[in-house]
């Protein structure tokens, strides 16, 4: 009770109604199978429509992965049939390992955009002059059909450089070998140099290209090979030498800049005194104002070289990018210290779709000539394939490694919205098996079960009938035979047909409800049936102890092809129907979440009262929307709660007892006309 202790006016929101229950969906859809990429470790991935699918899973597999490859067509028929909310769960071979991308440093850098080199003449553009200098020996290189053009090494003249523009200029002319081209196109062709260590003042020197990182595809599988990495080296801040700080004014590593705006501590910068200067890389270990501090001995002295007449420090970074199916990632700014923002470790693990990269393979020593360099001073190639592998029973099946380390079909209990589930292809029955176990012990789902192929036989009626007969339950139907598709290269492809299936089941609850059965409806999306079954055929699998669902094709009769049955494969003849099973996973899914409220309320008529109220009023909805029998809704449910449902002991138990009895609308499976024979003239009307 409110309290109220000082003179005035108060006013209070006061429920004059039960709390409403809100119907839950019953159409989102849980799919398991093999796909070219996707994460092998829940939770399972949401998708909304196949652009999201294949952004996320790829395309399809080849028709060489058999039944196991189904799944993209699978999906691709749950949307086209009418299907919402689809998560996605890939399952994988115990040998699928991802595509790597061991990388190496060094001095590899492009020509500038536009500037081709021409044969015969000094002088070239390039996008970095990191560590180059008067001396230092270059290399152009590019390759055309196949052949690969390259000049001699020549150095760089004195005053042959100019960092600002990256222009730089030879000491001889350039030459091509084999002869014939007249020029190195800046498109395609890279410049190297040797320059790969550093010495004790971060002065660099020649050898052979250091180790940089390893990165790997996001996820295993052979279509890493085909992710197209690109690096090169940014300047990210730059600033020009003021003076040295202290006393005496030289052998300090202090710095005073005219401006330190981008300079950041572990920073790694390049001294650049002039051309004909060697330059010095250092990393930054405090910025103060204007005045950054340098690791490592005293800078002998910061004054420019002529013709230099300036001193300029420049942030070194590099950039990534990663593109795959039309989808490109791009990444500025990163480095190889562990600096927040741009450390590429954290970077590309935590932000992209593509890429990985392993943390025990980032180099000891961050410098810039350990930035990850192509070999083309561009593209990073994979160095080891990635290898797909085609999951067993057992991967599909999964495996409970705790919240967000699931499996299979074990991932897709992460997600309770799900309410139906397939696994496209499979007709193990152990998978089946699997799915049946899950979707009772969870209650609120049910299995759409495929037909079982083995050894590549088109499944028979006999077949069927067997595999049909190894299961006795409530939560699953199964369908036959399997359709025919188009598939990537235009070709008939035969697939099980349960993810058509689910998206005709989330069609018809959205557009009728739950109530009504999942059949006498056109399947899209498929092109024919992998067998004719007959009417008299259909008369031996449709009824007890079958019940299986069989799809017709009724082109004759210009009705299409239709699924033709709506039953689960069990004994129970209340509970033959799957349009009726759906309805008590909705309205029993929608009372739990709807009367949470009451938890922990005191257990008292005026409790009572509320509840019978507001699941009075939830399934009246359901009775006027035609889910439930009866011409008066006393006629089609009842709820009682109070002394006649529960006893002193269940009240001192903490327990409150509630009856909900409903009459659920069963489908017209068999419609039956009488006609007669009568006499003419027997009819009469009044006028």
């Amino acid at each position: 009770m409110a309290e109220y202790l000082a003179p005035g006016v108060f006013t209070e929101e006061v429920d004059l109604k039960p709390p409403a229950i809100e119907a839950v969906s019953t159409s989102t859809t849980g799919m398991v199978g093999h796909a070219v990429r996707g994460p092998e470790f829940g939770p399972p991935v949401l998708v909304t429509n196949m652009l999201q699918f294949r952004q996320r899973f790829g395309g399809p597999l080849p028709a060489a992965a058999g039944t196991a490859g189904e799944m993209f067509y699978a999906a691709q028929g749950f949307f086209a049939n009418g299907g919402r909310r689809l998560y996605v769960m890939r399952a994988l071979g115990p040998t699928a390992s991802a595509s790597e991308f061991a990388t190496e440093g060094g001095m590899i850098t492009r020509l500038a955009a536009g500037a081709d080199a021409t044969v015969g003449t000094p002088d070239i553009r390039v996008r970095s002059t990191l560590g180059l200098g008067a001396g230092t020996a270059l290399t152009l290189s590019h390759v055309a059909d196949g052949v690969t053009y390259a000049s001699s090494a020549q150095t760089i003249a004195a005053g042959g450089i100019d960092a600002g523009t990256g222009d730089v200029t030879l000491s001889a002319n350039i030459d091509i070998s084999p002869a014939g081209p007249t020029e190195f196109p800046a498109r395609s062709s890279w410049v190297s140099s040797d320059l790969a260590t550093l010495d004790a003042d971060g002065i660099p020197q020649t050898g052979a290209r250091p180790s940089s990182v390893t990165f790997a595809a996001a996820e295993p599988g052979a279509w890493g090979d085909n992710i197209v990495v690109t690096t090169q080296r940014v300047v990210a801040a730059r600033g020009v030498a003021d003076d040295f700080v202290g006393v005496p004014a030289v052998d300090d590593t202090r710095i005073r800049l005219l401006s330190a705006a981008g300079f950041y501590v572990n920073a790694w910068v390049q001294i650049d005194r002039g051309p004909d200067a060697d330059k010095m890389l250092r990393r930054v270990t405090a910025v103060n104002g204007a005045i950054v501090t340098l690791e490592g001995p005293a800078v002998a002295t910061v004054a420019p070289v002529a013709p230099a007449t300036e001193t300029v420090l420049t942030v070194q970074e590099f950039a990534l990018s990663a593109s795959y199916d039309g989808v490109t990632e791009t990444y500025d700014a990163l480095t190889l210290e562990n600096v927040p923002g741009k450390f590429v470790v954290d970077r590309i693990n935590q932000e992209s779709a593509l890429l990985r990269v392993d943390p025990a393979s980032v180099p000891g020593d961050a410098n810039p000539l350990n930035f990850p360099t192509g070999d083309d001073g561009l593209t990073l190639l994979a160095t080891t394939a990635g290898v797909d592998d085609a999951p067993t029973a057992l991967e599909v099946r999964g495996t409970d490694g705790g919240p967000g380390a699931r499996t299979g079909l074990r991932a897709l209990e992460e997600v309770e919205d799900i309410s139906i589930i397939a696994v496209p292809g499979w007709g193990d029955s152990s998978v089946q098996g699997a799915m049946i176990e899950q979707c009772e012990r969870m209650r609120y789902r049910v299995a759409l079960l495929d037909p079982e192929v083995t050894g590549g036989a088109v499944p028979s009626l006999t077949d069927i009938q067997s595999q049909r007969l190894r299961f006795d339950t409530k939560y699953a139907a199964i369908y036959y035979p399997r359709i025919i598709i188009r598939d990537a290269a235009d070709q008939p492809r035969a697939i099980g047909p349960s993810g058509h299936m689910a998206g005709l089941c989330a069609r018809i609850d959205n557009e009728r409800g739950v109530f009504k059965s999942p059949g006498n409806e056109v399947m899209r999306n498929l092109t024919d049936l992998e067998v004719i079954v007959t009417k008299g055929e259909h008369e031996i699998l449709n009824p007890r102890p079958n019940n299986i669902n069989v799809i017709r094709d009724l082109r004759p009769d210009g009705l299409g092809i239709r699924i033709y049955g709506a039953r689960c494969i069990t004994s129970l003849a209340d509970w033959k129907y799957l349009a009726v099973r759906r309805l008590f996973i909705a309205i029993e899914r929608s009372l739990e979440l709807g009367t949470q409220w009451a938890v922990l309320e005191p257990n008292n008529p005026r409790l009572w009262d509320r509840l019978v109220g507001s699941v009075d009023a939830f399934l009246t909805q359901q009775w006027r929307a035609g889910a439930l029998l009866g011409v008066k809704k006393e006629d089609s449910f009842y709820v009682r709660c109070g002394l006649s449902t529960m006893t002193l002991q269940n009240i001192d138990s903490g327990e409150l007892v509630m009856e909900v009895g409903i009459a659920p609308v069963k489908p017209a499976e068999f419609v039956i006309i009488r006609i007669s024979q009568t006499p003419s003239g027997s009819f009469s009307s009044e006028a």
